[in-house]
């Protein structure tokens, strides 16, 4: 079975239209997050998420349990993504009050060090259980770095993320400076349930690369 294909950070209709075209599985539009180049309104959401052929995710961070079930009943996704420093008891309270899947945003450091590995690796597999057991349906690894989580363009610690998806029970996606030039090599080595491209098939933040983002969907799903 092929890798599936998240096209993230989507702010025009004509992006959309391009990755549900491409072979996408996943299309994700960033709502109200401020410090973010690629955030849109949750009006301008329902816009794109009316156009979307293929299964919409909802990437937000720091809401409250009210906010969120605010937000996740005004799209209607397939998936409501947290991308924060939410706790586990949030996505519990969460579970029962939306209809929509929960994923979760896990952080992996750039790089590590060899002797760190197995003591990160049991840190992160301890944290991403707990999400798991408060009802997340899947989880994103996704890098973290001093300038900021998510939507930096900088690949993580790739034999980390191998570890953690051979662990765990859940799907799995990588995120994190992935491209079309990288994605194959990324899925030889992580083994992801699925791929997550935002910054990766950027003209600009914000405005996506039609080319950029066929290249990627063929090249991740042709992946051995």
């Amino acid at each position: 079975m092929s890798v599936k294909v998240k096209i993230c950070g989507l702010t025009r209709c004509e992006d959309v239209e391009t990755a549900c075209e491409a072979g996408a599985d996943f299309c994700g539009v960033v709502v109200e997050v401020p410090k973010s180049p690629r955030s849109v309104t949750r009006e301008q959401a329902k816009i794109l998420l009316d156009k979307m052929t293929v299964s919409s995710v909802v990437v937000t961070r720091s809401k409250s349990l009210d906010e969120l079930i605010e937000l996740a009943n005004f799209l209607s996704p397939f998936a409501l993504q947290l991308h924060g420093r939410e706790p586990p008891d949030l996505v519990a309270g969460l579970r029962n009050k939306i209809a929509c899947q929960i994923w979760k945003a896990i952080p992996l450091p750039p790089t590590v060090e060899p002797t760190a590995l197995t003591a990160l690796c049991r840190s992160l597999l301890e944290q991403s259980k707990n999400f798991v057991k408060a009802g997340c349906n899947a989880l994103v690894m996704d890098t973290a770095t001093t300038q900021g989580f998510g939507g930096t363009g900088v690949t993580g610690a790739w034999e980390l993320a191998a570890e953690l998806v051979k662990r765990l029970e859940v799907p799995c996606f990588l995120a994190g400076g992935l491209t079309p030039e990288n994605v194959s090599e990324a899925v030889a080595i992580v083994k992801p349930f699925g791929v997550d491209v935002s910054s990766g098939v950027e003209l600009l933040p914000g405005v996506k690369d039609p080319e950029k983002i066929r290249n990627f969907c063929r090249r991740a799903k042709h992946a051995l």
